[in-house]
């Protein structure tokens, strides 16, 4: 009998573990702030934010955000043109984490945090093109219509959001020093 009540007691348990997880993803779809209910609270916020129960699940809602890109025109010295990409098709945890720079791009309102967000981005870029002058950094974003708008003709467009030319700097090798000071 002793085995049977263990089994049945981790079954319990295991269902009791279930139960509070879905609990914790109806109150993430509920959009319930649990950051001010105390320590428990923080702790229930905080296991949510680790398991995905806080994301809400609205990819089908109407809310669901508009899926950003950056893009990235590479120009030579001869004026040739390539087309090119952060992502890099290394492995799926790299491009989630490129798409979420992307994101986190959209949503930054300091002008000048974009700026240097580009600047990085197009530094990377550059750095694949040894023989690149020049590159245009664009972020766009995809609107898509409603079901209604879709079924009136509307088709989803990539609207540009942001587009700067960044430009490859050549410096002069520095001058050796002689030893011995300065002059």
């Amino acid at each position: 009998m002793g085995g049977r009540q263990r089994r049945r007691g981790l079954a319990l348990m295991a269902l009791a573990a279930a139960a509070a997880h879905l609990g914790c993803v109806l109150l993430g779809a509920l959009h319930v702030d649990l950051q001010r209910a105390g320590r428990l609270g923080r702790g229930v916020a905080y296991y949510g934010a680790l398991s995905g129960a806080d994301s809400s699940y609205n990819f089908f809602a109407p809310s669901v955000g508009a899926l950003p890109r950056a893009r990235f025109q590479v120009t030579d010295a001869r004026g040739r043109g390539i087309d090119d990409v952060l992502e890099s098709g290394a492995n799926p945890e790299a491009q989630l984490r490129i798409r979420s720079l992307v994101a986190l791009f959209v949503t930054e309102e300091d002008a000048s945090m974009r700026r240097s967000l580009a600047a990085s981005w197009a530094g990377k870029v550059l750095a694949r093109y040894t023989g690149a002058a020049s590159v245009v950094a664009r972020v766009e974003i995809c609107d898509l219509p409603s079901m209604q708008e879709y079924r009136d003709g509307e088709r989803p467009a990539w609207n540009l959001i942001y587009e700067a030319k960044l430009v490859r700097q050549h410096r002069p090798p520095a001058a050796p020093q002689e030893k011995g000071g300065a002059p």
